[in-house]
């Protein structure tokens, strides 16, 4: 059951799935395809899944998230596999599954691997499966998004210039009940990470497991920290203070009087607690 967002990739992700499948017949033969784009059309056809039926993500990070908090809201116990069609693919890439060559052999011959969720309490996204942050990247998606021409390239540049500068107050989180940030301090970027990439498998975070139960919160008060982290990585084996500061966590309360980004979708404003729930969902990788 390949689960297909329309809008996924600036809506090229339908086409590059019906290439794929075309140079696999012996799939096509025995693949349903479902267009969804919001939760509740992602969580009739989870319900709706015959028998040994494998629920396969077929987009980016946005399709992940929906088809893992579907299996998460419906609690269907099934293994799910992701096709990487959309544009960053930050789940797909440490996975072994960043091309889309390997990802369909996963299905033939892949291991399943058990993956953790951040579990939210925020009404618009009950799971993040890469990423939930507040500050630079919540407002450089929003302004990607306000500026969505039919040139790619022109949208991201127009998001990050109205992003790249200034920093933002009106953020708190607090992590195993320990304050990070409070809502009067200025802070450029507050997140939360469960995998090691940003997208296109850019290794952000090296010591980020996204199955050892835990998750990595990075607080980046400055821009120049912020992107010095970018360029070079940051290690968060250990807690670090002052900028960047960071801490490994399992249970967190988030605050933003701003946008919100989980998974690379822009969420809106709110108070919530976040929980990583061990081994929550399994996905086919390629196997050893």
């Amino acid at each position: 059951m390949l689960l297909v967002n329309p809008g996924a990739r600036e809506g090229r992700a339908p086409a590059r799935l019906e290439r794929a499948l075309a140079a696999r017949p012996e799939l096509l033969r025995v693949a349903e395809i479902v267009n969804v784009s919001t939760r509740a059309e992602a969580r009739a056809v989870v319900r709706a899944l015959g028998p040994g039926a494998i629920p396969v993500a077929a987009g980016g990070d946005g399709t992940v998230n929906l088809l893992a908090g579907a299996l998460w809201e419906e609690h269907v116990d099934r293994t799910m596999a992701v096709l990487p069609l959309g544009t960053g693919n930050a789940f797909a890439a440490p996975l072994g599954l960043g091309s889309l060559p390997r990802a369909l052999a996963a299905l033939d011959t892949g291991a399943e691997r058990a993956i953790d969720l951040m579990v939210t309490t925020h009404p618009a996204a009950p799971v993040a499966t890469v990423s939930l942050s507040a500050g630079f990247e919540s407002r450089f998606l929003l302004g990607a998004a306000s500026r969505r021409t039919w040139r790619r390239g022109l949208a991201v540049l127009g998001g990050l210039a109205g992003a790249a500068l200034g920093r933002s107050t009106g953020i708190a989180l607090a992590t195993d009940g320990e304050s990070l940030v409070s809502m009067g301090e200025a802070v450029y970027n507050v997140g939360l990470y469960n995998f090691p990439c940003y997208g296109f498998g850019w290794r952000m975070w090296p010591d980020a497991d996204p199955g050892d139960g835990v998750a990595e919160a990075v607080v980046c008060r400055s821009a120049r920290r912020y992107w010095r982290t970018l360029r070079r990585g940051l290690s968060t084996a250990l807690p670090l203070d002052g900028d960047p500061s960071a801490r490994r966590w399992r249970t967190a309360r988030v605050e933003s009087n701003g946008p919100l980004q989980i998974d690379g979708e822009v969420i809106a404003a709110g108070r919530f607690e976040v929980q990583v729930v061990r081994h929550a969902i399994r996905v086919l990788v390629p196997g050893q």
